[in-house]
């Protein structure tokens, strides 16, 4: 097919049948024979997309930026004129061109292809431009065991029967949520960023008051980027408020090491050491935290676009108060899948278990405390744009001991709003 204002039909249509049977290189050879036919809109057309594809963008997208000149309207062209720019690495020009597409409600395929290069180019800014992320988000939700306390409110220990207090017993309540953060990333030289970054959230339950949560962290740290790598050391702290009183400090340093091995799969690696400190007459809980573990990623592709995560961990709490019988070793993992039947909507699923091992025996107890914890997860987020997305998120989770005080079940169902500006 001739576009409107072509070329003498030879030229044109031979630059054209490369082109459609991909051959690029050739087609773009072929339309320097003829450089008296540029500026003609049918020739700049084809031989644009030749030169962007045979690895000359620069000559392409002056070839596309004339005819565009002419057909404004032309979406296709608008597009191969924005990836031109992204392989000349005019990231601004790039951007504006992916953003006007999108504003025109392209089918999902082309959405989705410029999707990814914006994404591509926010990496890419941020190892050349320091770049800067925010986010919010306010919910509600239901949880039927806001305090992990026992459903019944007898329990068997080893000095018989004991009646637990209402506070340790089972109580349900709904709750608000909201949370917000931020990051800010700092290109050093080549292959290396510093980042900060700050996030807080609270929990605020309908009645019962005395479970109410906050929690503010800050971190800070940096990482080495490679062609297939990602390195990061980073260091935070944070506290954890209990109805409105310090309940618990956490000062931590994590190193991650992520390699991809292919275009669908990643593996990674991660250490971290931290130090619980704890307030009040929770302070004999202090103790230094050691976790190790590692994960892969698999994008298994097809119609539904269908994800594969797994992790596994083990690691150590030491108590730092000699009390032996508040130090555990732990183990645990994690799998997840997930999919996108269709455009902006993700479903998601996981399932993970943790086992606890305590290094002695409370004198109270007198067996040595072993705890199995598992859940259930599923997600699904709708995104509104670019910006909003509607998540709804089911928990399952039991928590099984071999002493009954700790044996729990708890449920939590919320709905939220977040905001995402990148």
């Amino acid at each position: 097919m001739l576009l409107p204002g072509a070329a003498p039909a030879a030229p044109t249509d031979e630059v054209q049948a490369l082109v459609n049977r991909g051959q690029f290189k050739e087609a773009y050879e072929r339309g320097r024979r003829y450089p008296d036919l540029l500026g003609e809109p049918g020739f700049d057309y084809w031989f644009g997309l030749a030169a962007i594809d045979a690895g000359h963008p620069g000559e392409g997208t002056l070839a596309l930026e004339r005819y565009i000149v002419l057909y404004p309207n032309d979406r296709a062209a608008r597009l191969e004129l924005a990836r031109g720019y992204f392989l000349m690495r005019d990231d601004d020009r790039a951007k504006a061109e992916f953003g006007d597409i999108l504003a025109t409600s392209p089918p999902p395929k082309v959405r989705d292809n410029v999707r990814g290069y914006l994404d591509a180019i926010r990496v890419r800014e941020a190892r050349y431009r320091k770049t800067f992320s925010f986010f919010a988000e306010f919910g509600t939700g239901y949880d039927s065991n806001v305090n992990g306390g026992v459903a019944n409110g007898t329990v068997r220990l080893a000095i018989g029967p004991v009646i637990i207090d209402a506070t340790g017993q089972k109580t349900d309540n709904g709750f608000l949520y909201a949370a917000a953060g931020g990051q800010v990333n700092i290109p050093l030289v080549p292959g290396w960023s510093a980042f900060v970054g700050a996030s807080g959230d609270t929990r605020n339950h309908f009645t019962a008051d005395p479970f109410d949560l906050r929690s503010f962290t800050v971190s800070g740290g940096a990482a080495r980027t490679r062609e297939r790598d990602l390195l990061r050391l980073t260091a935070a702290y944070g506290n954890l408020w209990l109805d409105n009183t310090r309940f618990r400090d956490l000062g931590s340093l994590t190193g991650e090491w992520y390699r991809q091995t292919s275009e669908s799969t990643t593996w990674s690696t991660f250490a971290q050491w931290g130090q619980l400190g704890y307030t009040g007459n929770n302070q004999p809980r202090d103790a230094d935290l050691l976790v190790a573990g590692g994960g892969w990623r698999r994008v298994l592709g097809g119609p539904n676009r269908w994800t594969v995560t797994a992790t596994a961990n083990a690691g150590e709490e030491r108590n730092r108060k000699e009390r032996h019988d508040l130090s555990r070793r732990m183990y645990g993992g994690r799998v997840g899948l997930s999919m996108l039947p269709r455009d902006g909507l993700t479903l998601s699923l996981a399932a993970s278990a943790q086992g606890s091992y305590y290094d002695d025996a409370d004198p109270f107890f007198i067996d040595r405390r072993r705890d199995w914890f598992y859940a259930l997860e599923a997600a699904s987020e709708h995104a509104i744009d670019k910006q909003w997305t509607v998540r709804f998120d089911v928990a399952v989770t039991r928590n099984r001991s071999n002493i009954d005080l700790y044996d729990f079940n708890r449920n939590i169902a919320a709905v939220k709003l977040r905001y995402d500006l990148r």
